[in-house]
């Protein structure tokens, strides 16, 4: 039998993802139902730890957060694939997390020699109509530092103004880690990457215009 605190998630991550369903794709109401949804699933604690002890601490950290940064990108873009008949929310999303998603950021780690760190551009995920030009990474990163309107810096943690979605979001695609962002910030890495999506999802229209207009 489930713990009652269990059920009591699941029924509301169901209701949420119903919701988001329910709506039109890049509606708000979808867009609220989805960042609710991706906030109670790293809230919640149930995300699985694949193979947890069959990586040196310092890889693990870093494939376990690109795994989950993709997966929640996944969530928000296909959130019409998942089918309740076939499990709850979080079945759902803890096989594609443990078999896709974890299984792929491995693969992308082992292609780096010794400890060299990876290379993470999740914000690529947001202009999908794109075959991945070279230069996507430089357009963005020129969009998020020029901010014309400032709206990038605007948006920041809570109580944390110089945690701001410009300055994170530069130091992802430049490579960094959330552990590196977590402690220059002194902040958890949930928080951090938290945030950071609901930025990624607040401004992706923005951003994919950008690209738009400035990839050939």
């Amino acid at each position: 039998m489930n713990h009652p605190q269990t059920s009591e998630l699941d029924s509301y991550l169901l209701q949420l993802a119903k919701k988001a369903q329910a709506n039109p794709p890049h509606s708000g109401g979808r867009r609220i139902a989805l960042t609710k949804l991706v906030n109670e699933i790293v809230r919640s604690g149930r995300l699985c730890h694949p193979q947890k002890n069959q990586f040196p601490a310092q890889f693990y950290e870093d494939i376990y957060d690109e795994a989950r940064q993709e997966l929640l990108l996944y969530i928000c873009q296909n959130i019409d694939k998942y089918d309740v008949q076939r499990g709850s929310v979080m079945a759902w999303v803890n096989v594609l997390f443990s078999r896709r998603f974890f299984r792929d950021a491995i693969g992308r780690m082992q292609t780096r020699q010794g400890i060299t760190k990876m290379t993470v551009i999740d914000l690529d995920n947001l202009v999908a109509a794109f075959e991945e030009p070279p230069d996507l990474a430089e357009v963005l990163f020129e969009c998020i530092e020029s901010d014309s309107e400032n709206i990038f810096k605007s948006e920041h943690v809570e109580n944390c103004p110089q945690a701001n979605f410009q300055t994170v979001a530069m130091q992802r695609i430049s490579g960094k880690s959330w552990k590196e962002i977590s402690v220059e910030f002194g902040l958890k890495i949930p928080t951090l990457s938290s945030f950071y999506y609901r930025c990624v999802n607040k401004f992706s229209l923005s951003l994919k215009e950008y690209c738009d207009n400035n990839l050939n």
